[in-house]
């Protein structure tokens, strides 16, 4: 057994500090992160290597490298704090009652009615747990998860990064909306030439679910008339009931009924894949599972089981 004199002094602050600056390679970064001052960084990572005895770090001008002693140290530092967080959130639950953050990216289509349902059922059973919200694009929920910002995200599952993997897949259908007295509300199912160069309500040209969508209608010869773009969908909706034009949205972000819009299925089916995303190597924390396990039957029922009308 070790002799517990020869333990360098260091503190979950420290290794918290050394592993984040690891990760995002930026006192700039890291600090932002952390919350703390670029200077208070670098200070708290010097006073851990003066304790370790080595250099864990090769300062540039603009960024930061792991040497080699670091790149042995880091992934040990890793797996303390992880370690450290299970067991602490595990004697926290011993009073029945789960405490701490859980930081989540989503898709803003998906945390515009489905997420927030499921936010109600869980603040229920947990009432101890922060939650943050991190809405975004395709790219801004999966970079957030790639980072260890988020603790898990919901997103697109195709095309992830290495590291990122996609649990609970679904695929989910989108849908026309446009204002019951549309043109449109008389069919019982809508084609991308049905729509032809009718005025759009569309979301940025960034979005993920939009680049499918023009796609989709490049190959069969339409050109869409994107006439508003907006990243909102409360926006959007709002904007097809006064009748300024349609919108082809996924199923989750569909309103309840009794809206001022016509919902149609989209023939043939568009679809796009969603799935929880978390970092390959770090499996979810028992503040995540709990949550996971209130909002997948919510999403999968709005995903999968909408009724035209």
């Amino acid at each position: 057994m070790a002799d517990l004199q020869d333990v360098p002094n260091l503190s979950m602050k420290h290794l918290r500090t050394v592993v984040t600056l690891a990760r995002f390679g930026s006192f700039v970064a890291a600090a932002s992160y952390l919350r703390m001052s670029q200077p208070g960084v670098s200070r708290i990572v010097q006073q851990a290597e003066a304790r370790l005895g080595i250099k864990l770090f090769a300062r540039g001008t603009r960024s930061v490298s792991q040497t080699e002693a670091g790149r042995e140290f880091i992934p040990a530092a890793e797996r303390l704090l992880g370690e450290f967080l299970q067991q602490a959130q595990k004697a926290r639950s011993l009073d029945g009652e789960m405490r701490g953050q859980l930081i989540i990216a989503s898709l803003m289509s998906i945390s515009h009615r489905v997420l927030p349902a499921a936010l109600v059922a869980f603040r229920k059973k947990h009432p101890k747990i922060h939650v943050q919200i991190r809405e975004g694009l395709t790219s801004a929920v999966a970079e957030d998860v790639a980072s260890g910002i988020a603790d898990f995200g919901i997103g697109n599952a195709l095309g992830l990064a290495e590291g990122i993997v996609a649990e609970a897949l679904v695929n989910e259908p989108c849908y026309v909306v446009m204002p019951k007295r549309h043109r449109l509300a008389g069919l019982p199912a809508v084609s991308l030439k049905d729509i032809g160069d009718a005025p759009m309500i569309s979301m940025p040209s960034d979005a993920g679910l939009r680049r499918t969508l023009d796609m989709a209608a490049n190959d069969r010869g339409v050109v869409f008339n994107h006439s508003i773009i907006t990243n909102q969908f409360g926006s959007l909706f709002d904007f097809v009931a006064r009748g300024l034009g349609v919108a082809i949205v996924p199923a989750s972000a569909l309103p309840e009924g009794g809206s001022a819009i016509a919902v149609k299925p989209l023939r043939p089916a568009i679809t796009r894949r969603i799935g929880i995303l978390r970092l390959a190597d770090k499996s979810l924390a028992p503040a995540s599972q709990a949550f996971l396990e209130i909002f997948q039957p919510k999403f999968l029922a709005a995903a999968r089981g909408r009724r035209a009308g």
